[in-house]
């Protein structure tokens, strides 16, 4: 009589323990996970939640806060935010950071260039320190018309030119020589001015200490005005001023203007007319023997 037999040549038992061993580091896993995120929650339960003000976009240096680039987050408080964070939106917008935030991250009063409360602008730069060496910048005001501030166009963040014009009174000994008579004269003076603030037709500049008091001056002296040319911000390229500068008689020369003749001569009452015309026709000018110059282009 045969016998039958079954023989896996030791297989059987091999890929047993091979699946028990899987599916054991399978449960392990998962009861590592589920046990790592138990602890989180209930170390998290019991952490106070605080409102602080985070960026919704990204938000350069230099640019005052404006309400839709913030909103405010609950998180729980630790020590990135127990310090130095602001509560209420009304607490930062307006204020100039003094480096670039991302979108989500925490406005923190380390990162505001203006130390006060509703400063909405900053005399240093980003990078800017106080130090030894370092310039003494100020910011210091003018007023200036819109008609003489590109039509008041122009904004805090903007460089510009400035021209000043001042009354110069000649002195009686160069008077008599009959050479020089008293005019206002106009000249570009200060160059890449950075406008720092705006408020109706007063206009907030960065300057030097120096400069700063020059403008003072002008000012409290009342014989100057000031007058905006918009400059291109990549434009940083100092021009050579000290042969430019404006007088009506350097105008008057430059481009040939027609200088006004008393008419007529000697204020005696107007010829009489002796055309013969129809009435409503054109009359014809006379001809005259030197025409009016043209200004140069």
């Amino acid at each position: 009589m045969m016998e039958l037999g079954y023989s896996d040549n030791g297989r059987g038992p091999k890929l047993i323990l091979g699946v028990g061993i899987v599916l054991a580091v399978v449960t392990g896993v998962a009861a590592f996970l589920l046990l790592s995120r138990a602890q989180q929650e209930a170390g998290q339960t019991g952490l106070q939640l605080v409102p602080v003000v985070t960026a919704t976009r990204q938000v350069p240096a230099r640019k005052p806060i404006e309400p839709d680039d913030i909103e405010v987050r609950h998180v729980p408080i630790d020590r990135t935010n127990e310090q130095g964070t602001f509560a209420e939106p009304g607490l930062v917008v307006g204020r100039v950071l003094a480096v670039s935030i991302l979108p989500g991250q925490m406005i923190t009063a380390n990162l505001m260039a203006s130390t006060a409360t509703g400063g909405t602008f900053s005399i240093l730069g980003p990078i800017e320190t106080v130090g030894p060496g370092s310039q003494a910048w100020r910011a210091v005001s003018l007023t200036v018309p819109d008609d003489r501030a590109v039509g008041g166009l122009v904004e805090p963040n903007m460089t510009v030119d400035i021209f000043v014009t001042a009354a110069v009174n000649v002195p009686q000994n160069l008077l008599n020589g009959g050479r020089y008579y008293t005019d206002k004269s106009t000249k570009i003076t200060y160059q890449d001015v950075l406008i720092l603030a705006k408020t109706g037709q007063f206009y907030v500049i960065r300057a030097t200490l120096p400069i700063a008091e020059e403008i003072s001056h002008l000012q409290a002296a009342g014989n100057a005005q000031f007058s905006l040319a918009l400059r291109p911000a990549q434009d940083i390229r100092p021009v050579d001023a000290s042969k430019l500068g404006a007088t009506t008689n350097l105008l008057i020369r430059r481009y040939g203007l027609p200088i006004p003749e008393v008419f007529p001569p000697g204020n005696g009452p107007l010829p009489a007319a002796t055309s013969t015309a129809a009435p409503g026709s054109t009359p014809t000018p006379a001809a005259s023997s030197s025409p009016p110059a043209s200004p140069a282009p």
